[in-house]
């Protein structure tokens, strides 16, 4: 008799949908990006033999130290838009969410959960992934984390010599970026529950206490050598600029649709997240979404963090609901994964048709055009290519992208972390409009001022201060020191 062809499980079927979808919605929010302008031309100083140490892109930190902690990206970054230009790398880039989750999704499928729990876990995480889904060194993280919670979900005595993959992984990761250090905090989180006996660990103490000083092993290797291990104080400082004045660093406002994702996941998260659930995968979600009230930025690791929770936690209140399946025939079985195939591609066409521009690069051209100072630093390229320039934060690493060439350099950019408080407060004063301002471009010999319209300094104030107003449009105002 001859053997029917064989179809794929329905976990298989939800990872490809679930990518299709992510891709999809990766292009649909547009890829853009302004930091990604100064992570790339990072990586073209890295490619033409040069690796900073010092900073090269601002006139206010020039010369000064700078960790260069996500420099691997930043290289394959700049090979990618050298190769295949900048949609091919942002074409390569939305495959990434989808990796993730797929690793996440396998992993969970292979501790015999049901695959409507793996589904229902995975589809929550990835709504929690996609607001953060862009081309910066961050996204690749988002696959080292997946692949350390699904060897942690994994791990028994039996296969602690799985340990010794660590060194390896945050030798990656830690060159990747920055988020090892989460993976560090993940790791000692779970040694410390091993110790008191609430992971399958706690029968193989002797291999679980050596982990995270096994990863530490591996973030040595570096360029930065042991040395990174401290840059991660940095952010400690709970007055930190950053968490002051960007978004991402600030605490979610559930007023906001945009936030809404972070709120059902926190809702599941509480209904299954107990649910006959071990609790050092409830401690980690926890841990997650915590991390998250208190920074944005963190969805995307909540997100992984607390997909085994939720998984195992739908699939013990499934148990609950159905302790009994019914028998099915093989042919009625194979007719259901028919169906469910059907089904899916019917909704991954959908989601390609209703969320994918019909030119995608148009539509990243576009959003770029809406978001970033385009008109402006043409302008500039103009009049002043080699100048001072003092930009809106957000802006700077556009300017660093399109004028570091010819000479430019900025007064801040999207690299908070690096310059001193003081430098940032500086801007402030100027952004503000406060008293004092003016004295501030001057002493720093700035040649030129880009801001929004509707920040303070750009209604009044630069123009009673003697500035040359060269250029404005809905989104953004040129000031120059002179107009010629």
């Amino acid at each position: 008799m001859r053997r029917p062809f064989p179809l794929p499980g329905p976990v298989a079927i939800h990872v490809v949908v679930l990518g299709v979808l992510l891709y999809a919605a990766f292009l649909s929010k547009g890829p853009w990006d302004s930091d990604y302008y100064w992570h790339v031309t990072t990586g073209e100083l890295i490619a033409n033999g040069q690796f900073p140490r010092t900073d090269p892109f601002s006139f206010t930190w020039g010369g000064m130290p700078w960790t260069l902690h996500e420099w691997l990206s930043e290289l394959l970054i700049f090979r990618l838009v050298d190769g295949i230009g900048y949609m091919g790398a942002v074409f390569v880039f939305a495959f990434v969410p989808g990796i993730a989750m797929a690793i996440l999704a396998f992993a969970l499928h292979r501790l015999g959960l049901r695959a409507a729990a793996v589904v229902g876990a995975t589809s929550l995480s990835a709504l929690l992934v996609i607001p953060y889904a862009t081309l910066r060194p961050q996204a690749l993280s988002w696959i080292m984390f997946a692949i350390l919670v699904g060897g942690l979900i994994h791990l028994r005595p039996d296969r602690a010599r799985w340990l010794l993959a660590l060194p390896p992984l945050f030798v990656v990761w830690a060159n990747l970026h920055g988020l090892w250090v989460v993976g560090l905090v993940v790791l000692t989180v779970y040694t410390a529950l091993s110790v008191i006996g609430l992971t399958p660990m706690a029968r193989a103490r002797g291999w679980a206490l050596p982990m995270v000083p096994l990863a530490m092993v591996g973030t040595s290797f570096t360029p930065e050598g042991p040395s990174l291990l401290l840059y991660p104080l940095r952010y400690i400082d709970a007055g930190d600029w950053g968490m002051a004045n960007i978004s991402e660093w600030q605490s979610p406002d559930f007023h906001d649709p945009a936030h809404w994702p972070l709120l059902i996941f926190m809702a599941a998260t509480a209904v299954f997240g107990r649910w006959r659930v071990p609790w050092w995968m409830s401690i980690l979600s926890f841990l997650g979404i915590a991390m998250t009230l208190l920074a944005l930025r963190n969805g995307a690791v909540a997100a992984i963090m607390g997909a085994p929770a939720l998984a195992v936690g739908i699939d013990a209140a499934l148990r609950d609901w159905r302790p009994t399946e019914r028998t099915r025939s093989l042919r009625l079985a194979r007719q259901r994964r028919v169906v469910e195939l059907v089904m899916a591609t019917v909704v991954a066409i959908g989601g390609v048709v209703i969320f994918v521009p019909r030119d995608p690069a148009d539509a990243v051209r576009e959003s770029i055009d809406r978001e970033l100072p385009v008109q402006g630093v043409e302008l500039l390229l103009r009049e002043v290519p080699d100048g001072r320039i003092l930009s809106w934060y957000g802006w700077g690493g556009y300017v660093i992208g399109t004028m570091y060439e010819h000479g430019a350099r900025v007064f801040v950019d999207g690299r908070n972390d690096m310059y001193d408080d003081a430098i940032l407060t500086e801007y402030n004063v100027v952004r503000g409009a406060e008293p004092g301002w003016a004295e501030i471009p001057d002493r720093y010999d700035v040649d030129a001022m880009v801001f929004p319209p509707f920040e303070a300094i750009s209604k009044g104030p630069a123009l009673d201060a003697g500035w040359c107003e060269a250029y404005r449009d809905d989104n953004e105002v040129v000031f120059l020191r002179t107009c010629g």
